[in-house]
């Protein structure tokens, strides 16, 4: 029988403070209204990055029509 439930694992990370607040930037478009922790804003992005590395876009983007 496999466990059920998500378990706690915790993760130190070190940044600069200049990366941190493109970070905040960037969750701040992401979610406008949201109220984010710290880790909550660095553990979301990180989870859209690491779907988009396991699983890429299979789909290609369509040009503008300009180009």
């Amino acid at each position: 029988m496999e466990p059920t439930g998500k378990r706690t694992l915790q993760v130190n990370v070190k940044m600069s403070e200049e990366d941190f607040a493109l970070l905040k930037r960037a969750a701040e478009k992401i979610w406008p209204d949201a109220i984010l922790s710290n880790s909550a804003i660095i553990l979301g992005l990180a989870k859209i990055a690491a779907r988009g590395v396991v699983h890429p876009a299979t789909r290609k983007r369509s040009k503008s029509p300009r180009e």
